[in-house]
């Protein structure tokens, strides 16, 4: 007995064969639809919409057997599969291929076997519909192309049943991503968080509108938006510790980009800002593509920071007039 052998493709048609939904699924009655056609068409004793997976056949419609499946390497629409064409055999029992098949040898006892196969939306075989009768029989030219224009057909069921299985997943993945959308929308506000995004080949940039309100504007106010918006207010001296961390960063040194600085606000005071970014997509050649990232106003902090700083300096200067040495209490 001759098994089938394995396609060149066999990874991406069983990848296909999975995407479909088609598989070990619940009889879909729109197929039946198709082997009826068959046995009425050619009067054969068996018809079967077959699927092949990895290590067996299973039978997405049937008609005239009971079985719901058989074994791969004794399957004759393996062979079809492998081939990609229309397997057409008048009497397996005198074909070398298969005389001593347990199909041909014993139950359902194959004799004729005729099978088209079937593709995926993509053009890769997953099946076949085909014919089987228990005793030796011809098929003129006129049934053979009956019968793969009937296959034509079933391919057509198949693509529409695998893209709707895909519209609905798709909903699926709209309404979750939505619903992601909506608790980071949540968070962000909650957080009162400001968001950027930077094209760093364009220079196109998008701010939120909490991001203008920290330094007293409205987005409208500073439309257009770009990298330059930001660069016009950032304070002079903190430009150039960005471009440097901004470099680490785009040269994987660093896995952030995360930077204090002083940003103008509308009344003309300094604003604090803890401003901390990440690459998100990089061009073909490696170059950064778009960055995201938050801004935060850390301006409280600072101030407390800088009070803490200005008391201990004062208690220094206390503490030397006084003569008492703290350097032991600075170490700890």
């Amino acid at each position: 007995m001759q098994t089938p052998a394995i396609p060149d493709n066999e990874i991406e048609r069983l990848q296909a064969l999975i995407e479909s939904g088609l598989f070990d699924n619940d009889i879909d009655t729109d197929f039946d639809r198709f082997t009826r056609l068959a046995q009425a068409l050619f009067g054969c004793k068996i018809s079967l919409l077959s699927l092949v997976d990895e290590k067996r056949q299973w039978f997405k419609s049937r008609l005239g057997i009971t079985a719901t499946e058989t074994p791969r390497d004794v399957s004759f629409c393996a062979h079809a599969v492998f081939n990609d064409q229309l397997l057409y055999i008048p009497d397996a029992s005198a074909d070398q291929r298969f005389a001593d098949n347990p199909l041909v040898t014993g139950a359902p006892a194959i004799r004729l076997y005729a099978g088209v196969p079937l593709h995926s939306v993509d053009g890769l075989p997953l099946g076949t519909l085909c014919i089987i009768d228990d005793i030796p029989r011809e098929l003129n030219a006129l049934q053979l192309t009956l019968l793969q224009d009937l296959a034509s057909l079933a391919e057509t069921e198949i693509a529409r049943s695998t893209l709707a299985r895909q519209a609905e997943q798709l909903q699926r993945d709209k309404k979750l991503v939505e619903q992601h959308r909506q608790r980071l929308a949540g968070f962000i506000e909650s957080s009162r968080l400001a968001t950027w995004e930077w094209n760093v080949q364009t220079g196109d940039a998008i701010f939120n509108e909490r991001w203008a309100q920290m330094l007293g504007y409205d987005l409208y106010d500073l439309l257009p938006l770009s990298v330059d918006t930001w660069l016009k207010l950032v304070h002079p001296t903190d430009k150039a510790q960005s471009e440097r961390l901004l470099q680490r960063h785009f040269n994987g040194e660093i896995p952030f980009y995360e930077l204090e600085c002083r940003m103008q606000h509308k009344d003309g005071h300094w604003v604090w800002i803890l401003t901390q970014g990440k690459v998100i997509s990089r061009t073909e050649q490696g170059l950064p593509r778009l960055m995201a990232g938050t801004h935060q106003d850390i301006s409280e902090r600072k101030a407390s920071e800088a009070a803490i700083t200005e008391a201990y300096s004062l208690l220094q200067q206390v503490c030397r007039n006084a003569g008492l040495d703290i350097s032991g209490h600075d170490k700890r």
